[in-house]
């Protein structure tokens, strides 16, 4: 669907669809009755049954643009199917984060002065940029040999 279009609103228009619809099956059976009316009084009062192509003319209009409006709404319903379709499939929180309003995050490195500075993108993505500021290796202590698992007991 698009930004604007709520399901009420799709409601809406479906709903005036409908009306339309109604509304020119109305008007061709109307069309119908005149042409009717108009072909037996030619016959009847002798004056030309060609004055039935005019009402003949306008139901031909009416039904050439009805046939038009039905492609269109058609066109539109697998548009708004389409959409409806895409948003299943996108995950729920894309939609929260553009990729320059991406929440930043910055975590401390060993020492106070180092910082590592990374950007998250959406959940389906993963991370959309990284920027590692101020790394330096020296903040990191040597290690000196000693086995820390032994020093903890544990195997």
């Amino acid at each position: 669907m698009k930004p604007g279009l709520t399901e009420k609103q799709i409601k809406e228009v479906r709903l005036l669809r409908r009306k339309a619809v109604r509304r020119r099956q109305i008007l061709v059976l109307s069309l119908i009755c005149v042409i009717l009316v108009v072909f037996f009084l030619a016959l009847g009062l002798h004056f030309s049954p060609l004055y039935t192509l005019i009402p003949i003319f306008l139901l031909l209009m009416v039904v050439i643009l009805g046939i038009r409006a039905s492609r269109q709404a058609m066109a539109w319903e697998k548009k708004i199917a389409k959409s409806k379709q895409q948003q299943k499939l996108e995950p729920e929180n894309l939609g929260k984060f553009g990729t320059d309003d991406a929440p930043t995050y910055i975590l401390p490195a060993q020492q106070n002065s180092d910082e590592v500075q990374f950007r998250l993108g959406p959940v389906d993505t993963g991370v959309k940029s990284l920027d590692l500021r101020a790394f330096d290796k020296s903040g990191f202590a040597p290690q000196e040999g000693k086995d820390d698992l032994k020093k903890a007991d544990l195997v």
